[in-house]
């Protein structure tokens, strides 16, 4: 495993890497920290208003992070900012930040009891045709049910032929939904007031309309995570990468003057 310093090497800005869990608790632990030092903690949705009232001893954040951009300003679970002498480090974490802080050292600390919870995860994997919704606690998976359901592709003729065709395609489309929330229903069952956060993956449009027609996922609406997992085939094999990614934070190194 490796510290900050070698995953991005000693004159690297405002590159970006993706780090697994594991990975970025060890990347911090092992970073041999320097003054100037300071850590800022910021939660979602808050960023710009707290940059933009920032106090002195914060300016410095201001600057960095404007040269990450779009990333920093519109992450959905807020940011860990790290410095360490003229070097800084800029963490998209999986999961949300709590609380707004300021320190000025070196803090790691809440980052790493973010990353060391066993937080009770919901998944649903949905595409046209497959869906897996699975149970973690932490990265250990705990149940999880798979199946498939066939949906006609799309037609393209016209006529009284493709308006039947799209009737028998909308009817396979809604089993496949009411078959997934079912799943939830069982999957989740007991656990719907445990479960920390829902983590959604697969096809955007199949995805959102299955929330509007899912009435089990209106109790997990402020629980859900806004980033989507790029899953292209939902199936059993898949949750093995999932624990993983679910997991998986976006780190910037950025420069100080």
């Amino acid at each position: 495993m490796s510290s900050f310093s070698e995953i991005f090497g000693q004159d690297s800005v405002q590159s970006c890497v993706t780090l697994g869990r594991n990975s970025l608790l060890d990347a911090v632990n092992k970073h041999e920290y320097s003054t100037p030092s300071s850590a800022l903690y910021i939660r979602p949705g808050e960023i710009e208003v707290l940059l933009s009232s920032c106090s002195s001893d914060q300016a410095h954040w201001r600057e960095a992070l404007s040269f990450i951009g779009e990333p920093a300003s519109n992450s959905k679970t807020g940011l860990v900012c790290l410095r360490s002498g003229d070097r800084g480090f800029v963490v998209i974490p999986p999961f949300p930040v709590i609380e707004n802080k300021f320190y000025d050292c070196w803090n790691s600390k809440e980052l790493e009891n973010l990353l060391s919870a066993d937080y009770l995860i919901g998944v649903i994997l949905l595409r046209l045709g497959r869906f897996s919704v699975a149970l973690f606690q932490g990265d250990k998976l705990i149940n999880s049910k798979t199946d498939a359901r066939y949906v006609k592709g799309r037609h393209r003729k016209g006529g009284s032929s493709q308006r039947r065709f799209e009737r028998i395609r909308e009817g396979q489309v809604r089993r496949l939904y009411d078959k997934t929330c079912d799943a939830v229903r069982v999957i989740f069952g007991e656990y719907d007031n445990q479960i920390d956060y829902v983590v959604l993956g697969g096809e955007g449009i199949t995805i959102n309309n299955f929330l509007k027609i899912c009435p089990r996922m209106a109790v997990f609406t402020s629980r859900i995570i806004p980033e989507r997992l790029n899953i292209r085939d939902p199936k059993r094999d898949t949750l093995d990468h999932v624990s993983h990614l679910v997991w998986q934070s976006k780190v910037y190194a950025v420069k100080f003057d």
